[in-house]
């Protein structure tokens, strides 16, 4: 008797690729089992083409479609099994195995190298990715085109030493009616894992014009993001298809912001609910009946509705505590409290109008209150995105500082990093450069989120730069005549990557701190904050957070991630805050 990959039943110890039901990745491939099935003999090494006849073999036996899907899941994993133990890896190393994979093949990528690295990737998604060496001499890039939505669950952060870069869903070249006009900067390549100038970034939105915003990314590829009425079949004729021998293609807007928003109630209701997801996440709990326990880094911290109507709730991470002076204070992220203001003007006005984005110039606490746990944990003292409208129209930096009420009700807010700092501009600049650089502070595996797989050890691949212009608050947008200065404080910048294992759902993480080591703020080099997670862009569809209940809860778990996004630290915030 030997298991469905061929694998004798008299080996002396389990293989650890089989793991039980639903309860691991391997590879970025889900294990739901291991069946035994009967075979004929076989040796304990059998190639994927004798799993696949076992599997087509107990295929015909009669046993149902679930089982099937299982199999062919396990016949992948045998591939990988073999790819790795060719290149020396080590199965045991789950996680590494898993983020990283063929790393002893990163030589052999050179010329048409990565062909033959290619072959040694599973079929199932082999052909979803391509590599990519834009700058020639220095390494390329894997760029990943899934073509299903939900497999294999994940893909490694890297294969063979090389990033894999998973862009938005886009078309290239784009449809062109006639001879597009040629690149603008023939004779001046760029390179999109170096920083772009101002300069740069105003002769982009200038020959782009009615973009919003773009992602360059470290595979060669300018992703710019155009809004519903912006003409695509025209600008794909009569604007450069390269720029600077980038490729260029164009997206909508669908990033969404990663706060966790909550169903609303009419404040005289008998009891006030929380949506499905919330209750079966434990976010929210009563007041009444719920203990007050110390706040931590990374506790979830909610915005609330002040309003007669109806309540709303939206929820991110405490993500650092920080002092200016003698002075504590929480951060948060702002659209966690724009969404909640946004939230109540439209319940009073029915539809979202202009006049809405009124309520954002008062002043916030009269519209939230912010509440940690079950108390109030503090006011709104200072927003970096005083021009705030819909995210991210408006955002600079997606920080507010929180003024605690009860310093001593956060004292236990504090970094496990001891001494950390903040990360100077110019390292921000290059990690870009790095294939494994940036971590996420703490755990953020709480103790109201029994149900939520921990992440606290998971790996991050910056990859990529998201540069948007934020129009003034008329709508006009900076001309060629305007001086740097103009363009330099209308554009924001951020990061972009992607992280192993990935959150599950990516909503309700806005706020945690990322950090990498690197030259700081203060001159000195050591473990330095990078920013804090703001938004999730998915390859694909996204969410509608109109959706409520049920809906919701469903929409949450859809579409693949492309990566996430994280603002720059503003100066003042760098210079003159201290990390708790």
């Amino acid at each position: 008797m030997e298991d469905v990959l061929g694998w004798s039943s008299a080996s002396p110890t389990p293989d650890p690729l089989l793991v039980s039901a639903g309860s691991n990745y391997t590879y970025g491939l889900r294990v739901k089992t291991s069946v035994a099935i009967p075979t004929t003999q076989s040796s304990e090494h059998d190639s994927p083409d004798k799993a696949t006849s076992n599997l087509q073999a107990y295929q015909r036996s009669g046993h149902n479609e679930k089982e099937s899907e299982t199999l062919n899941e396990s016949a992948d994993i045998l591939e990988l099994r073999d790819a790795v133990s060719q290149e020396g890896g080590h199965e045991s190393d789950d996680q590494s195995a898993i983020a990283h994979f063929l790393l002893q093949s990163h030589a052999n990528l050179d010329n048409e190298g990565w062909k033959d690295v290619q072959t040694k990737l599973p079929k199932s998604w082999r052909w979803d990715v391509d590599f990519h060496s834009p700058l020639g001499d220095k390494i390329g890039s894997w760029t990943c085109t899934p073509m299903e939505e939900d497999e294999p669950p994940q893909f490694p952060l890297t294969i063979a030493g090389a990033p894999v870069v998973i862009p938005v869903e886009y078309q290239w070249p784009p449809i062109a009616g006639v001879n597009p006009p040629p690149d603008p900067r023939p004779g001046a390549p760029l390179d999109c894992t170096a920083e772009l100038p101002t300069e740069l970034i105003r002769d982009l939105f200038l020959t782009f014009e009615g973009s919003i915003g773009f992602y360059v990314l470290i595979n060669g590829l300018i992703q710019i993001i155009v809004p519903e009425d912006f003409d695509t079949e025209w600008a794909s004729s009569h604007l450069p298809h390269k720029y600077g021998g980038l490729r260029i293609c164009y997206i909508p807007q669908s990033l969404e912001p990663t706060m966790l928003p909550t169903k609303t109630e009419t404040m005289n209701s008998k009891v006030s609910q929380t949506s499905g997801l919330s209750s079966r996440l434990g976010l929210f709990r009563p007041s009444s009946t719920a203990i007050t326990q110390p706040h931590r880094l990374n506790d979830f911290i909610e915005a609330r509705t002040k309003s007669t109507l109806k309540e709303g709730r939206f929820s991110g991470r405490i993500g650092l505590r920080t002092t200016k002076g003698e002075e504590p204070y929480l951060i948060m992220s702002t659209h966690v409290i724009t969404e909640a203001v946004l939230a109540k003007a439209s319940a009073l006005s029915v539809f979202r109008k202009r006049h809405n984005y009124e309520r954002l110039g008062s002043d916030w606490n009269q519209h939230v209150e912010i509440w940690a746990g079950n108390e109030k944990i503090g006011t709104v003292d200072k927003s970096y995105d005083p021009e705030a409208e819909a995210y991210p129209n408006g955002f600079m930096h997606d920080i507010t500082l929180v003024k605690p009420n009860n310093p001593a009700a956060v004292t236990e807010i504090k970094s496990p990093i001891p001494g950390i700092g903040w990360l100077s501009k110019l390292a921000w600049n290059g990690l870009r450069q790095q294939t494994s650089s940036v971590k996420i502070l703490g755990d953020t595996d709480k103790r109201s989120l029994k149900t939520l797989k921990t992440h606290c050890n998971s790996e991050i691949l910056v990859v990529g730069e998201g540069i948007f212009l934020n129009q003034t608050a008329n709508g006009t947008r900076p001309t060629r005549e305007h001086d740097m200065k103009t363009w330099r404080d209308m554009v924001s910048r951020c990061i972009l990557y992607r992280v192993h294992k990935d959150f599950d759902p990516p909503n309700g993480y806005s706020g945690i701190a990322l950090y990498a080591d690197g030259l700081r703020e203060d001159g000195t080099t050591g473990s330095g904050i990078v920013g804090f997670q703001s938004f999730v862009q998915r390859s694909g569809h996204v969410q509608n957070f109109d959706m409520e209940g049920a809906s919701l809860e469903q929409r949450l778990k859809r579409g693949r991630v492309a990566f996430y996004g994280a603002f720059q630290v503003p100066d003042e915030v760098r210079q003159g805050h201290v990390i708790a």
